[in-house]
């Protein structure tokens, strides 16, 4: 039997430690970082007339006459749905987040048994916003709402309004197990006509 020498077991782990790390080195250069995905671009409100469009019609408001507040009732498959919009004029030296959590107490104010599931920051046509998940009961029943809240640029302007919008749903129902989903991609979907 024969031994290898101290010098060249000494000599194979340098050899193997330079291999190792040659081949760290060549796949780190491999490895190339994701490129951040661009911003999307920042869609203001318009000082337009307003107009409401509901099975093929369209009831346009004459000109001076804007929405400051929404609330409708939707059916998906028998099932209810409130949505509520509302477009406010910001004071100076207002922040996203004091007017988000005014909006999530007016929430708390008339549902004071509230529980926030999450929060997040999210994008409203492209502008800076939150949302937050709430549960809630309303008499017996379980409701669970989203709120969402955004400073938008009003195009012409300088200012920016809040615009917030909220739905509310009875989670148990199951043909609005995806309405949130929906939600989301109809957000997504603002766009200005």
């Amino acid at each position: 039997m024969t031994r290898v020498s101290l010098y060249d077991r000494i000599s194979e782990k340098r050899i193997a430690r330079e291999e190792a790390e040659r081949i760290a080195r060549q796949n780190a250069l491999l490895v190339q970082p994701e490129p951040e995905p661009e911003p999307e671009p920042v869609v203001a409100l318009q000082d337009t007339p307003s107009s409401f469009s509901f099975g093929g019609f369209n009831l346009a408001f004459p000109t001076g006459f804007n929405f400051r507040e929404v609330q409708t009732t939707l059916e998906h498959e028998g099932e209810p749905v409130s949505l509520m919009i509302k477009r406010r004029d910001v004071q100076q030296g207002q922040t996203l987040e004091q007017l988000f959590e005014v909006a999530v107490q007016a929430f708390r104010e008339e549902h004071p048994d509230l529980r926030i599931i999450r929060q997040r920051d999210v994008s409203v046509a492209g502008s800076a916003a939150k949302a937050v998940d709430l549960h809630f009961k309303s008499g017996h029943a379980d409701r669970h709402a989203r709120l969402v809240g955004a400073l938008v640029p009003v195009a012409g302007r300088d200012d920016a309004q809040w615009l917030s919008i909220a739905c509310e749903i009875d989670p148990v129902r199951p043909a609005l197990s995806l309405w949130l989903v929906d939600f989301d991609g109809m957000l997504d979907g603002l766009t200005v006509r």
